[in-house]
This record gives structure tokens, sequence and C-alpha cells, in this order.
């Protein structure tokens, strides 16, 4: 699992986050993403769509620049690979200020995504090498911070995870394996402006 693509993340157009807010097309990325080239028919069965209606999202993706194929000159449009030309999205920028539905859409849909890995890892974690239940992360904090405080903490982990990212990191190590990190770092209304 190696790859040379550079660091690209991008701030999303308003045409982009309509586009990403279709669950299935952010299913797709997300694939592409996390495990790399793939064609239609594997992209298909990893997000649960048929081949065709797969193709359709990828063509789709494409217009945005988000995916291209892996490979131009392999034949048979069916079988050649796409893969994703970003490595991430700021979800925090682009857009116009009528695009918050949109923005927040695709949020969800994101989270939803992760939310789906993280309860695929809870059903199998019994069955799993030891090492991988061991090296698990799983914390919850409420912390007290100020706006800029919380914004550090993340620009920190951020820092921290790059590096790390599948879609960049040349050459993987021999014995890894592709790991989903979720983070969320976000004020509880309940308390925002109040005593604490």
């Amino acid at each position: 699992m190696t790859s040379d693509l550079p660091e690209r993340r991008i701030v999303p157009t308003s045409d982009m986050l309509a586009a990403l807010a279709v669950p299935s097309r952010l299913a797709i990325l997300s694939h592409l993403l996390t495990v790399g080239a793939q064609t239609a028919t594997q992209c298909a069965a990893a997000v649960g769509l048929t081949a065709s209606n797969c193709s359709w999202h990828l063509r789709e993706l494409a217009k945005f620049g988000l995916v291209e194929r892996a490979d131009a000159d392999a034949g048979d449009a069916r079988k050649r690979p796409w893969q994703a030309t970003i490595t991430g999205i700021d979800l925090d920028a682009g857009g116009g200020p009528g695009d918050d539905l949109a923005r927040a859409a695709v949020r969800s849909a994101w989270f939803a995504d992760t939310d789906a890995r993280f309860a695929d890892f809870l059903r199998h974690e019994s069955t799993l090498p030891a090492a991988w239940r061991e090296a698990a992360v799983i914390s919850d904090y409420a912390v007290l911070v100020t706006a800029d405080e919380l914004a550090t903490i993340g620009a920190r982990i951020d820092e921290v995870i790059r590096p790390y990212i599948r879609a960049t990191r040349s050459p993987a190590p021999a014995d890894g394996a592709v790991a989903s990190v979720s983070i969320r770092g976000v004020v509880d209304p309940r308390f925002l402006g109040g005593s604490t």
C-alpha cells in the first residue's frame, strides 16, 4: 500500500459541496482515500451500489477533480481503476454563506461513514490480533477551553496525524494496515455562554 500522491487538501466550492452531499459519492471518495485505486466494480461492492451506479457517481466526482482514472491507457474502461486526487477536504471553508446546509450534510455523511467503521471494529474486535486491539484509541474528553484553545488542539492533532495519511505515506510500513482516526472537537451548545 504505497502512494506518491502529494498532499492536496481542497476548499470546496458551492457546487462541489452539493455534489458531496450525496452520501453515495462521499462513501466512494472515502473508500478510495482509504484503500487507494479501485475499479467501479470494486468500489460498488465496498459501498453497496451497483457497478453502473457507482460508475456514474465516479464520473460526477471526476467533474470536480476529486477522482481520476488511475491508468488512462488500460483499455476496457470497466476494468480501469479510479483514484482520489485529493488527500482531504477543508469543510470549515469554501462554498458561500448559503452553503451551510450542504456543508452540514457532507459532515453528517462523512461522520456516519466513520461511525459505521467504528461499529464494524467493535463487531470484529474480539477476532483481531491482540496488538491491534491494544493499539486502538477510544477516548472521549470533556475539555474546558476557549475557542482559540480548541482550534489549537485541532491543529496540533492534525500535525501529529498528517505524516501517516494513507494516501500520501510512502513507503508504507511492511506490517502496516489502514486505521480510521476520527477527531471531533465541538463546543457543547448546552454550556455555551453559561457558567461551567
